[in-house]
């Protein structure tokens, strides 16, 4: 067995205490990764509703599809869409492509959707006449559909921890999700 000496022992002691002080610490900085499904949770929320477009349409958005663009830096959501419109007595049904880049307010505590945009809107069997409507419909889509709006907000535990504040310092689109870097405030 190896003996140490009265000093050694007190380093020993000391280096023990400081590790296991340490380990407590907060860190200066950390992440969080805001899951892709809970952000799928919040756009079905938002567009999952039936509504009027144009003051002739009624659009029915179910089940988005939610995916990473990482190297785009942006959220993409995919989705069916269901059309009812005065021209016929069946509803055109089809599929939308909706895209915007992430955006923090820190009043809110908010992740944030901006810049969203239609990058397609495919119906089956569209009549040609209708094609130039639609495109108008896309447009309007869009701004009426979307516009800025919040995803998710960050929680207590997420922005707080072991008593020490964070603030948001950036994001990144990541596969899994969003990652959010935070940073302690002093």
């Amino acid at each position: 067995m190896k003996r140490y000496s009265t000093g050694g022992w007190l380093l020993l002691l000391t280096t023990a205490l400081l590790a296991a002080a340490c380990s407590h610490l907060p860190l200066q900085e950390r992440e969080v990764i805001v899951p892709l499904s809970r952000l799928t949770e919040a756009i079905s929320r938002r567009i999952g509703d039936e509504r009027k477009v144009l003051e002739v349409f009624r659009v029915r958005v179910a089940d988005p599809k939610l995916a990473a663009d990482s190297n785009a830096q942006r959220l993409r959501a995919d989705f069916p869409l269901t059309l009812t419109h005065p021209f016929s007595s069946r509803p055109l049904t089809g599929r939308a492509a909706l895209s915007g880049v992430l955006g923090y307010d820190a009043e809110s505590k908010n992740v944030v959707l901006h810049e969203p945009r239609i990058d397609r809107l495919d119906f089956d069997a569209l009549p040609s006449a209708l094609r130039e409507v639609t495109a108008r419909l896309a447009t309007a889509l869009g701004g009426e559909l979307v516009g800025s709006f919040s995803l998710v907000s960050l929680r207590d535990k997420d922005i707080s921890t072991m008593g020490r504040d964070y603030r948001v310092i950036g994001f990144e689109v990541v596969e899994a999700g969003v990652r959010v870097r935070l940073r302690a405030v002093d």
